[in-house]
């Protein structure tokens, strides 16, 4: 430790709240044992990749309910937002450099490994990453997996121990950590009207905050009140069901989560109530979707997905850190072609050259990257540009209604979800481009995007955590297929689409995009 250092710094990268945060339990622990101030910085930089108005207004309302909160809990809170007029390079050195010690989120996608890797080289106090992505620490589930299957027994075998070591609700902050301290720069006035200070960013503002739309950790709380009282009794037979969210049974916590503006501990504990205890686990069930965690089929239903394939998505990207090396890098590494551009900062090459590796090579099995490349060649009856996907311009009208949802409210229906991304490859020149279309839409227009569970969501369209499906179909080879005209007969979609008729926003004002020179 810097012996020297005025206080204890948590850089809050991810997991951008003041509860239930193991990172800030962690922090506050070293504070006390070096009679230092525990000071919590969150940053928010104008040049992250998809940086825009929609994007930028959900975390600014988790900085204000922070704000708040730290006022509450006596904790020292800086929140810094990059201005023209005060740029963020080099300030977490800077702050560093007066710290006793550094602790921060140890989170396994996006650009935060690479701001890690960074600022330990570049400081010389101790940088403490700590794993606050789920119940169960990354580092204890194990080698990468091809299937939920194989990770769920790892979940469920751990899960009892796991709950004993579950984060404070709301830390208690001793006088000696409390202790202000001026920041070297000007505190973001969280009183502001939020609007108006985005408007004059240099952002992208086509991509609007969505009316009604509120992030930050009270919000979210509201969310998840809303699913356990309102929705969780019915999720297992509806969560399916395209349908207004008001309507459907979609917990609509996620973009929360990728905020961190809600911890999925705080979630499980809410799902499961305050009376249930690790007693009432049937290990009978281990590695089973029901049965597991209660008796309760629409409890166990959604922490299956809410724990089980939400970390296969966090546990993928943590075991391939080190394969895939740079795929972290903040910088565009992808010119796919005149028509598609691509800011893709997960993987170590993304160019579309002939023999060059794209993600897909990257990413999928065998079995998966064999049969796209026997099929790259067949004739698509459909092809379309990113900028009629973008602007919902396709022959297909629930493929349509889909994407204006995303455009105009930051979300897709989860079924839906997966079947926009089946027609991208369908309609894509090739595999390669079509996962290039898919990053930059989901990642443009979808508050939860830029997450673990949006890159593996994208990659299972193209077989990733899948099997091989017979028959062999042209495009997509034994990679699962879906179809709209399945979708129709399997579901009631009046209510759906008479959603998205009333939705405002959902086609883009113009049909340039990111991608244009």
């Amino acid at each position: 430790m810097n012996g020297r250092g005025k206080y204890v710094l948590y850089w809050a990268q991810m997991f951008r709240r003041l509860h239930s945060n193991h990172a800030l339990d962690h922090a506050l622990k070293l504070a006390v044992e070096l009679g230092k101030p525990l000071v919590v910085y969150e940053g928010l930089k104008l040049d992250y990749p998809w940086a825009s108005a929609r994007h930028h207004t959900f975390m600014l309302h988790g900085m204000r309910d922070n704000a708040a909160a730290a006022k509450r809990l006596g904790v020292t809170y800086w929140p810094f937002v990059e201005t023209p007029d005060q740029p963020a390079r080099g300030l977490v050195r800077k702050l560093a450099a007066e710290a006793c010690a550094v602790v921060t989120d140890d989170y396994p996608a996006y650009i935060v490994p690479a701001h890690n890797r960074a600022i330990a080289v570049k400081c010389d106090v101790p940088v403490i990453l700590v794993d606050g992505n789920s119940l169960v620490p990354l580092s204890q589930l194990g080698a990468t997996v091809s299937a939920a299957a194989h990770l769920r027994p790892r979940i469920h075998k751990q899960f009892a121990e796991a709950w004993k070591h579950r984060a404070v609700a709301e830390p208690t902050i001793p006088k000696a950590a409390k202790a202000k301290i001026d920041p070297p720069f000007t505190l973001w006035d969280t009183t502001q009207d939020i609007a108006g200070f985005i408007a004059s960013l240099h952002i992208d503002q086509c991509v609007a905050a969505v009316p009604g739309v509120e992030g930050g950790s009270v919000a979210g709380h509201a969310a998840l009140h809303a699913f356990v009282t309102g929705k969780l009794h019915k999720y297992g037979e509806e969560r399916n069901n395209p349908d207004a969210p008001e309507r459907n049974a979609a917990s609509g916590l996620s973009a929360f989560l990728r905020h961190g503006h809600l911890s999925i501990q705080e979630v499980a504990e809410a799902v499961l109530g305050d009376d249930w205890t690790p007693a009432e686990i049937n290990m009978g069930a281990k590695g089973k979707r029901d049965d597991f965690y209660c008796r309760d089929a629409n409890v166990n239903g959604f922490l299956d997905e809410a724990i089980t394939w939400r970390d296969v998505g966090y546990q993928w990207h943590f075991t391939r850190n080190a394969e895939l090396g740079t795929r972290n890098s903040e910088q565009s590494s992808a010119t796919p072609s005149s028509e598609v551009r691509v800011p893709s900062f997960n993987f170590a090459s993304f160019d579309f050259a002939p023999g060059a590796a794209t993600a897909l090579d990257l990413t999928l099995s065998e079995w998966a990257r064999a049969t796209l490349r026997k099929h790259e060649a067949d004739t698509r009856k459909h092809l379309y540009r990113l900028d009629e996907f973008e602007a919902a311009d396709t022959h297909d009208p629930l493929w349509n209604a889909a994407q204006r949802e995303l455009v105009a409210t930051g979300r897709i229906h989860n079924y839906l979800r997966m079947l926009w991304g089946k027609k991208v490859l369908e309609w894509s020149k090739t595999p390669a481009e079509a996962y290039a279309v898919l990053e930059h839409l989901n990642n443009k227009y979808a508050i939860d995007g830029r997450d673990p569970n949006s890159y593996t969501g994208i990659l299972w369209c193209f077989g990733l955590f899948d099997r091989p499906w017979a028959p062999e179909r042209p495009v997509y080879g034994t990679v699962r297929y879906m179809t709209s005209e399945n979708t129709a007969k399997k579901f009631k979609l009046a209510g759906y689409y008479e959603y998205i008729n009333g939705l405002a926003g959902g086609r883009p004002g113009s049909r340039r995009s990111l991608f244009d020179p």
